[in-house]
């Protein structure tokens, strides 16, 4: 065998590799989201890939640039869930963002996607109220929205 079959072998195996690595991370290795869900603050969980319980009312963000969808549920302490779905082609910088109404702390999802950012939940919802707020930026320009959630209101 000679020198160029051995680098061309080299290069191939490298390819191969590269490949392989490439093929791992597209195929869902990559986490959904630029949050980590370990530092959420107590009351606070998230991001997940979906919100569990009854969906409340769409909160506009903007023009329908965007929309927060929420989600409740009256299990436990009850919670809030909250994610931001952008309405327009290609990948935004986007955030969904809860806050108690007694906490100063909050949580939040943020970062470049496609589709949406969060969910994010929030604790004791059948004893406080949440308020749930968002933005996408498009062209430079960053377009917001939010609402104060209490008990059954939508």
């Amino acid at each position: 065998m000679g020198r160029f079959d051995r680098f061309n072998r080299r290069i191939l195996s490298a390819a191969t590799i590269c490949g392989i690595v490439a093929s791992s991370l597209l195929g869902g290795a990559i986490p959904a989201s630029a949050t980590d869900p370990e530092d959420a603050p107590p009351g606070y969980a998230g991001p997940f890939d979906s919100c569990k319980g009854t969906e409340l009312p769409s909160i506009p963000v903007s023009d329908g640039v965007a929309t927060i969808r929420v989600w409740q549920s009256t299990a436990g302490s009850g919670t809030y869930c909250a994610m931001l779905f952008d309405n327009r082609a290609g990948a935004h910088n986007m955030e969904v963002r809860v806050r108690r109404e007694i906490w100063q702390t909050e949580w939040y999802d943020s970062g470049y996607y496609q589709t949406y950012a969060g969910a994010i939940y929030s604790s004791d919802r059948n004893y406080f109220c949440t308020y749930v707020s968002g933005w996408v930026e498009v062209n430079g320009t960053r377009y917001r929205g939010g609402k104060w959630l209490c008990l059954n209101e939508g």
